[in-house]
């Protein structure tokens, strides 16, 4: 690199520390009792982890891996084109296929690289996709790698979408792409008006539900399963690395033949590796579990009351009921919905720092979601509740929280 390029980054970095926004990545571990140790000098409760059911300390799990690691190694030793795909792989990808009730899957190292290998196969100058605001970033990317006019529509509001979709008519392709649950909020898309206007005006859509599969719906089926809706999306995406085993990998599942152009022409596909064997084994037993769970989130009340013999589900359930009635008796402003995790309007990015720092100083690990994230004014604290979390963590959160909200009064 030039001396100039050199000192260009190095002043930006400069800037990044000097403005209070230069990461560091700490090494950590992660441990069995939702705790993360910080190089040994600091040990503090994780509420900010995605591992939402708790399988990557569980037995079963951790049994499949070890199977897996034994029959098929730890890899697939090259791309899927080249040497074909180990069964262990196909075999997930009909089970995902199967249990979402749609016709055909295709696995990713990543969710991300699902959302970025999707929209640009699919389509060229003559199509039009049309992009919910909130939506995550990875989409974001995948559309704006893709060949087609990209409208972004406003949050939730479906007038505004319909009115974009009648300035497209003339598109080849109409495709409506959202997050079936917002990560901002836990608000569910309104994927039934959504369908209305797909029939309408005969659109492709494209819905990554990463936090309905495993979490919502009877047996964690999904988002669609959870709003008991007849039809489902032209394609989904979703990921592994929250209630489907909290391993790395992604999957878009849906059309056959959408799937299986996207099989012959995507790059990302074409050029990766797929999953290891490993997470497939994973995964693979995350399902299996969830399909003998008889807990529906959408019918059965989380019961406050845990106790050892609740499955995953339930058992996170009942953690995320505890903590939302807990903290709306404090009378702090808890965005309701029936999402487990929690997210409170704590009002300035200011506001939002403080909290996080002011809980990390008492142990307590949450994130917290400001501008442009959110609108000025209406930062969140953002709290991941677990399967695993006792009760004696949760308690320990509230009062460590209702501490933290004195230093902002």
């Amino acid at each position: 690199m030039s001396a100039k390029m050199n000192k260009i980054f190095l002043r930006e970095i400069q800037n990044l520390d000097a403005a209070g926004l230069l990461r560091t990545e700490t090494p950590v571990v992660e441990t069995e009792d939702m705790k993360v140790d910080f190089k040994g000098n600091k040990n503090v409760l994780n509420f900010i982890g995605n591992d939402i059911l708790g399988w990557s300390s569980d037995g079963y799990v951790h049994e499949a891996a070890e199977a897996a690691l034994e029959k098929y190694g730890t890899g697939s030793t090259s791309a899927r084109n080249s040497i074909g795909t180990l069964e262990i792989v196909k075999k997930l990808e009909s089970k995902l296929a199967s249990f979402f009730g749609l016709d055909d899957c295709i696995v990713f190292p990543s969710s991300y690289f699902a959302n970025i290998s999707l929209f640009e196969p699919l389509t060229n100058k003559t199509d039009t996709i049309f992009i919910d605001e909130m939506c995550s970033p990875g989409l974001f990317d995948g559309v704006n790698l893709s060949n087609a006019n990209v409208i972004t529509y406003k949050h939730q509001d479906y007038e505004d979408l319909e009115y974009e979709l009648k300035c497209a008519q003339n598109s080849r392709f109409r495709i409506i792409v959202t997050d079936a649950v917002f990560s901002t909020d836990g608000n569910y898309a309104e994927l039934k008006r959504i369908q209305k206007l797909k029939e309408v005006y005969d659109a492709i859509t494209v819905v990554d539900d990463s936090l309905g599969i495993g979490v919502l719906g009877e047996n964690g089926k999904g988002t669609f399963n959870h709003l008991q809706l007849e039809k489902n999306p032209d394609l989904q995406t979703g990921t592994f690395a929250q209630a489907l085993g909290n391993v790395s990998g992604g999957f878009i599942a849906g059309n056959k033949d959408l799937i299986n152009w996207i099989r012959h022409t995507s790059r990302a596909y074409i050029l990766s590796e797929p999953i290891s064997p490993i997470n497939a084994a994973v995964v693979l037993m995350a399902i299996e579990t969830l399909e003998q769970d008889s807990f529906n989130p959408k019918t059965d009340a989380g019961n406050p009351d845990l106790n050892e013999e609740q499955s995953a589900l339930e058992r996170l359930y009942s953690n995320s009921t505890y903590v939302k009635n807990e903290m709306t008796q404090n009378n702090w402003k808890v965005k309701k919905n029936d999402y487990p995790f929690v997210s409170i309007n704590v009002g300035s990015t200011l506001n939002a720092q403080k909290m996080v720092e002011a809980l990390f100083d008492k142990n307590i690990l949450v994130s917290a979601l400001c501008y442009p994230n959110t609108p000025e004014g209406a930062s969140l604290l953002r709290i991941n509740i677990s399967a695993n979390h006792t009760k004696k963590q949760l308690n320990k959160l509230i009062k460590s929280m209702t501490e933290a909200f004195a230093l902002i009064k």
